[in-house]
C-alpha cells in the first residue's frame, strides 16, 4: 500500500473512531440516565453497541477491500481484536495512572488511546479485515 492509500485508511480508521467515541459515551450515559443502568452494565452496553457500529463502518469504509465472506466470523474476529487492544491500552495507561492523578490521568488517558489505537489498527488490518490480500487463497475470503 502507497503513502496516500495509507493515509486514506488510517483517516477513515480515526474518523469511525471518533463516530464510536460519540456512539459510546451517547448510550452510556443514555442508558445510566434513560434506563438506570448502573455503571457495569451500562459500560458493557455501550461498549457492545459502539463495538457494533465502528465495526459496520469499519468493514464498509476504512476496510472495505479486506472483508471477509463470512460475516460472523468477521465480526467475532472483530471483538477478539478490540478486546486485544483494549487490554494493550488498559496495560500501557495504568502505570501511568498510579503517578498523574494530579493532571486527571490525562497523560495515561493519552498514552493507553494512542496503544490501543495502533494494535487495534494493526489486528483489524492483518487479522479482521484481511479477506482481500492475494497472499491466501482461502476460498472463504473475498478477493
Amino acid at each position: 500500500m502507497n503513502r496516500t492509500g495509507f493515509a486514506r485508511k488510517a483517516g477513515l480508521f480515526l474518523s469511525v473512531g471518533a463516530v464510536g467515541l460519540v456512539v459510546d459515551a451517547s448510550v452510556f450515559f443514555g442508558a445510566t440516565a434513560a434506563l438506570g443502568l448502573t455503571f457495569t452494565p451500562a459500560r458493557l452496553l455501550a461498549s457492545l453497541v459502539a463495538l457494533t457500529v465502528t465495526w459496520v463502518l469499519n468493514r464498509s469504509l476504512a476496510f472495505r477491500s479486506g472483508r471477509l465472506k463470512n460475516i460472523a466470523a468477521e465480526y467475532l474476529r472483530y471483538l477478539a481484536a478490540s478486546s486485544v487492544g483494549a487490554l494493550a491500552n488498559l496495560a500501557a495507561a495504568y502505570p501511568i495512572a498510579l503517578y498523574d492523578s494530579g493532571l486527571h490521568h490525562l497523560p495515561a488517558y493519552i498514552v493507553g488511546a494512542a496503544v490501543g489505537l495502533s494494535v487495534n489498527y494493526l489486528l483489524y488490518d492483518r487479522l479482521v479485515f484481511s479477506g482481500g490480500r492475494k497472499t491466501n487463497d482461502d476460498p472463504k475470503r473475498q478477493g
